[in-house]
Parts: C-alpha cells; structure tokens; sequence
C-alpha cells in the first residue's frame, strides 16, 4: 500500500466518521461491502502505521474498555488528504478501470452530501457518456470485422457501461429530489 492508496483513503473515510482501532475497522472490512479489501491484520495495521508515519493518522485516548487498544483519528493533514482525493474530478481512466473507486468515493462523498455530491455524479455522467460515445464509433467501424464472439463481448461491455450510465441519470435525479425537501 502507498501511502495514498485505495485502501489508505478507505481507512481515513471510516476514521472521519469516528475514531476506531484496527480491530474495528478489520470487522468494518469482514461484515461490509467493504469485504472486497483485506480485514488481514497484516494488511490493515501496517496501513495504519503507513498513514500514521506520513501524519494522516495520529492515535488518540480510547476509552477504557478493560483491554489496551490503539484507537487512529485522522489528523488535520489526513483530513485534508481525504477531501482532496475526495473532490478529484472523475476521468475517463476512473470510469474504465477504476469503477469501484468511484463508488468508494461516492459513499463517503454521500456522507458530506449537498453540491459535492451532485458534482461528482455529473463528472462520472459526462465520463460515462463520451466513452460510450467512444464505444458506439468503434463498433461503427469495427463490428463487421469482428468474430461473433468478439462482437458479443463487445456489446456486453457496452451494455455495462450504458446500465451505469442510466444509474447515474437516476442517482442525479434522485439527489435533485432530495435537495428540494
């Protein structure tokens, strides 16, 4: 893990909402659908002193709970890590290969909620449109040439992309319908 990985900004997002020890936070990862990262503690708490080294983490007073536990809180420079990577403009690499950090983002971006949020799905939606646009040029140009096995797993990537995309639409409406109660 670099310092600013995936998991790195998913440690800090769980960390903003309140302080935690690596023990919560690997049973945050084993019982959410945040399962899809290691809850290993040999993936977490060397995570965890990575961030701690570059100061994105400090450990805090836990509260007494009968056993000695090291309890993280992000520091003023993680927090402004995290909105940072929060408040990136989504791309075109982010759509095709990153999916899943896009999603990642917009849950916590889901927890800061108002304009951010509708500013981030607009960006994955313009993302998501031009390269369908991308997608529908090439098979213009290309389908004829392509073996019906090629063609088929090329239109059910299109279709994939073209099902987020009505996602997205739904996800913006739905905010602009949570805006106005």
């Amino acid at each position: 893990m670099t310092p600013d990985s995936t998991l790195a900004y998913a440690l800090l997002g769980l960390l903003h909402g309140a302080p935690q020890a690596g023990y919560d936070l690997r049973k945050t990862f084993a019982s959410t659908p945040l399962a899809h990262f290691s809850d290993s503690p040999g993936a977490i708490y060397p995570a965890l002193r990575r961030l701690a080294r570059r100061r994105w983490v400090a450990a805090v007073a836990a509260p007494r709970s009968g056993r000695r536990r090291k309890v993280f809180a992000p520091t003023d420079l993680g927090r402004r890590a995290f909105a940072q990577w929060l408040g990136q403009a989504p791309t075109r690499d982010d759509v095709v290969r990153a999916w899943d950090v896009l999603m990642l983002r917009l849950a916590f971006l889901g927890a800061v909620g108002g304009p951010r949020l509708t500013v981030f799905l607009r960006g994955v939606e313009s993302e998501l449109r031009a390269y369908l646009g991308e997608l529908e040029a090439y098979r213009a140009g290309h389908a004829a040439k392509m073996p019906l096995g090629a063609r088929l797993a090329f239109d059910s990537g299109v279709e994939g992309y073209r099902a987020q995309a009505r996602w997205v639409a739904r996800a913006l409406d739905r905010t602009r319908r949570e805006r106005r109660k």
